[in-house]
């Protein structure tokens, strides 16, 4: 009985030696997978209506079409509170980080019904295309958005894709 416990544990042991070793061995995300992750992060959020999780990647610093950070979390506020957004769809993104600087195009489908449905069948009564430019920062060493510039496009636009952004 003793030795079938040893042997238990030993298994144990190396099983996890074995997953602390792979974690530890994995290459870490690349600043493009971080950037990529944050952006969805921050959409599903505010598909789920969690605000301050949506804005959690805003930097304090943050300015952007004439708002600040508060103005963007009472925005994103605004618009959830009145139902405005169901879906929140990342339709693309072009991402280019150099260094601690980064761009980022980003498309962004917000539909205000039929989650679930194609989006030709709900343009442009229920959902409508945005594409954001981005400039973000690595502050603390997190990426956070601290410009940003927005605008309505067209759905050709977004199936066009986003234009890489120039250098940061």
């Amino acid at each position: 009985m003793k030795r079938s416990l040893a042997v238990a544990a030993v298994v144990l042991a190396l099983a996890a030696a074995a997953l602390l070793g792979w974690r530890a061995l994995r290459p870490s995300p690349s600043d493009e997978e971080q950037i990529r992750a944050l952006l969805a992060d921050a959409a599903r959020a505010a598909e789920e209506q969690r605000v301050g999780d949506a804005v959690r990647d805003v930097s304090e610093r943050f300015l952007g079409e004439g708002l600040d950070r508060r103005g963007v979390k009472q925005l994103v506020a605004a618009h959830v509170l009145r139902g405005a957004w169901v879906s929140v769809a990342i339709a693309g993104a072009a991402i280019a980080p150099s260094g601690d600087v980064a761009r980022a195009a980003v498309d962004v489908v917000l539909s205000r019904s039929g989650k679930g449905t194609p989006l030709a069948e709900l343009l442009p009564a229920q959902a409508s295309v945005h594409r954001f430019q981005l400039h973000l920062e690595r502050e603390r060493g997190a990426w956070k958005v601290v410009r940003a510039a927005w605008r309505p496009i067209t759905i050709e636009e977004a199936v066009a894709g986003s234009e890489m952004p120039g250098p940061p």
